[in-house]
């Protein structure tokens, strides 16, 4: 029997240590079966990483902006980038500095670079900045610039893995999304979305939007599913030609995901908290409907699940278990578990997700 684990990031274990740790885990249980791990990511933290383990993949170090990011360069070309690795602060002009240095290494002919865990929210304007040659000025008001970069980078495609499936602006965009993932206040986030929605207006004025050659319309960039991810970075991309894609669609194709579940007899995927969230835009949704189609059962491994049978069922998904009770938080577990002066710490989600699996190993697989 055949066993394939895959998983993104939990807690603070990238994509490549969870899938690890549950292989592990399943191996301890049922020596007997073969596991394999496949790492995937839709964009975040260790989305570069995921891909080096794709045979002929290398690693090469770059140096950006005093941080140290890294390229791993694919045999077709093809150079995966993590942008988080190389931005900090709400500036996004390290990211085109990586950018930039990706694409002089020897051989690269493609860009596909990862733009979740961002701290940005600049709409990719520093990154063009930087892109282009030009300092890093968010309040740079003449964008005619921008025509001769889009020119420059013609012969570099780039592709976007987006985190979320963000607009730019409005209720559900980069500004709104910021409040929750970097904490802002609400007259913060007012004052970023105001100052985006000035931002597009430079851009247009610019480069004026492509018409749809269907309906006539102007093509609106800004409200493309993905703009806003990265704090408006994949909009900035798109600007200049890159194609927006969502992360975790990028990283299965990368890693060949369609020809590893062909492979096998059972899917068993790790998941830190399944919910809503889950449903759309993950790797568990995207592995879940390759499994589905192919006609191999999925088993989740989750921290917390909060997904009812039906909504599971219309993934692919055969089987749930959680870490935590039924009905339960991870936060009041640890509450109780400290109610005595010598509880021991709250185990990483991923230790957690790896202690199910060697629970659950002995129900799905032979021992």
């Amino acid at each position: 029997m055949r066993v394939l684990v895959t998983s993104d990031a939990i807690g603070a274990a990238t994509p490549s240590e969870v899938v690890d740790l549950i292989r592990a885990a399943w191996l301890q249980r049922s020596p007997a079966v073969t596991v394999d791990a496949l790492p995937l990511s839709r964009g975040g933290r260790g989305f570069a990483a995921a891909t080096a383990r794709i045979d002929g993949a290398r690693e090469e170090p770059l140096a950006v902006d005093g941080a140290l990011a890294t390229a791993v360069l694919l045999p077709d070309g093809s150079a995966v980038l993590e942008a988080a690795q190389a931005q900090a602060g709400r500036s996004s002009y390290p990211v085109g500095a990586l950018l930039v240095a990706a694409s002089e290494l020897p051989g690269v002919r493609r860009i596909v670079v990862g733009v979740g865990d961002l701290r940005c929210l600049d709409g990719g304007l520093g990154m063009l900045q930087a892109m282009a040659g030009r300092d890093d000025d968010p309040a740079e008001a003449e964008l005619g610039w921008l025509r001769e970069t889009r020119v420059a980078w013609r012969g570099t495609p780039i592709v976007v893995a987006t985190s979320e499936a963000l607009p730019l602006l409005g209720f559900h965009g980069a500004a709104a999304h910021a409040e929750e993932a970097l904490g802002l206040s609400r007259q913060e986030s007012q004052e970023a979305e105001n100052a985006l929605g000035a931002y597009l207006d430079r851009t247009r004025r610019a480069l004026p939007p492509r018409r749809d050659l269907l309906t006539g319309k102007d093509r609106r960039l800004d409200r493309e599913p993905g703009a806003g991810s990265g704090g408006g970075v994949a909009f900035g991309l798109g600007l200049i030609g890159a194609q927006l894609r969502p992360g975790a669609q990028v990283s299965a194709e990368l890693a060949g995901l369609g020809s590893a579940v062909a492979g096998t007899d059972l899917v068993v995927i790790g998941e830190d908290v399944f919910d809503w969230r889950s449903l759309q835009d993950t790797v568990l949704a995207h592995v879940g409907e390759i499994a589905a189609g192919l006609g191999r059962p999925v088993v989740v491994l989750s921290r917390e699940a909060h997904v009812g049978r039906r909504e599971s069922a219309s993934l692919g998904v055969s089987g749930v278990y959680s870490a935590v009770p039924a009905g339960r938080l991870s936060a009041d577990v640890r509450r109780e578990d400290s109610s005595g002066s010598d509880a021991p710490s709250a185990p990483d989600p991923s230790e957690m997700v790896a202690q199910l699996a060697a629970r659950v190993a002995g129900t799905w697989t032979p021992a």
